[in-house]
Formats: C-alpha cells, sequence, structure tokens
C-alpha cells in the first residue's frame, strides 16, 4: 500500500505531497510550491528514492520550485495537461499577480493526457484524470489501489477551486467533479492542494460550494 505525507508550502500554504512506495523507498513529489531544498533534504531524510516530481496545473504556489527541485534530484516533471502551458509558458509574471517571488518560465518533461496510466515506480499504476475548470489544463491523479485521489485545486472539503483566474471556467469545473470525479468510489479519499483531506462520498452529500457552483454554470 503507497503511503503520503503532507507538507505546507508556500504563502499560500499549499499541500505539497511525497507519496512514496514503502516496499522499493520510491517516492513522487506532487506540488513541491516553493520549497524545493526542503523538499530535497526531505526526501534524503526519510531514505527515498525520488523518481518524479507531478504537477496538478501550473500556478505557481503547486509549480514554482518544481525546476529547481528537477535540477536537485535529477528527476522529471510530469504533467499537467498541456492546456496549462500558457501558465507555465509566464510563470515569470504569476508572482506579479500572486504576490510571490518571481521564477523562470518552463515546461514539463511530460505533459499528461486524460485516462493515461502513469508507471511510477511505486509498484501501483497512477490514472490521470484532466478536470480543467480551475484552470484548462489541471488534473487529477488517482492511486486507486491505495484508494486516494491528489486533487490539486479541483475539489477541496466543502469547496471548490477559484475560476476567476485567467482561462478558468465554472461550467468546465462543475463537469469535471460531477461528471468525472464523482464516479469514483465514495471511500476515496481526496487529498486536495489546501485545507484538510476529505472523501469523495462526503463531497457527494456536504459540498455547498459545488450546489453554487452548479447553479452559476446553468
Amino acid at each position: 500500500m503507497i503511503k503520503y505525507l503532507t507538507y505546507g508550502v508556500s504563502p499560500f500554504q499549499q499541500n505539497c505531497r511525497i507519496v512514496f512506495c514503502p516496499d522499493n523507498r520510491n517516492a513522487v513529489i506532487a506540488d513541491p510550491g516553493d520549497s524545493a531544498r526542503e523538499l530535497a533534504l526531505e526526501a534524503e531524510k526519510l531514505k527515498l528514492n525520488p523518481v518524479a516530481i507531478l504537477l496538478t496545473h501550473g500556478h505557481q504556489d503547486h509549480a514554482g520550485a518544481a525546476q529547481d527541485l528537477a535540477r536537485l534530484l535529477n528527476i522529471k516533471i510530469i504533467g499537467p495537461e498541456h492546456g496549462d502551458a500558457f501558465l507555465l509558458e509566464g510563470m515569470s509574471y504569476q508572482g506579479q499577480m500572486l504576490g510571490l517571488p518571481p521564477v523562470d518560465n518552463f515546461a514539463p518533461d511530460m505533459w499528461v493526457t486524460d485516462g493515461q496510466e502513469l508507471d511510477l515506480q511505486l509498484n501501483e499504476p497512477v490514472k490521470v484524470i484532466h478536470t480543467p475548470g480551475h484552470t484548462p489544463g489541471g488534473v487529477c491523479y488517482y492511486f486507486e489501489k491505495s484508494g486516494f485521489l491528489l486533487s490539486g485545486d479541483t475539489l477541496f472539503a466543502g469547496s471548490v477551486g477559484r475560476t476567476d483566474f485567467p482561462r478558468g471556467n465554472a461550467r468546465d469545473l462543475v463537469q469535471s467533479i460531477t461528471e468525472k470525479l464523482f464516479l469514483l468510489p465514495d471511500s476515496v479519499k481526496v487529498l486536495s492542494g489546501h485545507g484538510p483531506e476529505t472523501t469523495i462520498g462526503n463531497e457527494k452529500k456536504h459540498n455547498p460550494s459545488l450546489a453554487y457552483m452548479m447553479h452559476l454554470a446553468k
């Protein structure tokens, strides 16, 4: 069974996850925020072997440290979907919008696509679910065997991702959640980009923000 650890990074307290297989000690680092050196040291302290960086979307509070971390660990950056190319190619300007220090523009080593199955050397395949809305290229990563979802800023406990950033779309977000994520088992843990963990079942029943967004998207 895959395990994960959560770290609050960036001034926005974004949830970075180190996801690892306890058997072979291979790990992926999802959404490193602004904490390249700290996360590299943490992986070393835990005696893990990082094999890749996963990005759920292209906002700087999630992706800002990806380049530096990739260089430090000599690993590849995977994701998001190509629709977020404009965000990563404009990374140097995002700091002005978000009040964060500027970082260089970049592209990942591999864009991902909806339904793609990734072999990340964790002894478990990882499924890509393209969930546009918060950003056009936003994705979630589904660890079916271990029963959890890295949802980025698509779905939160009791809330959903903002759609007032460039190229955000409320209708797309509602469809991503209701027509893709809500097809997963109710027991699946949702590991959101901000805030506490939740489950698919809980968000089906108790998510007032989604109900409001569904009303707006009509």
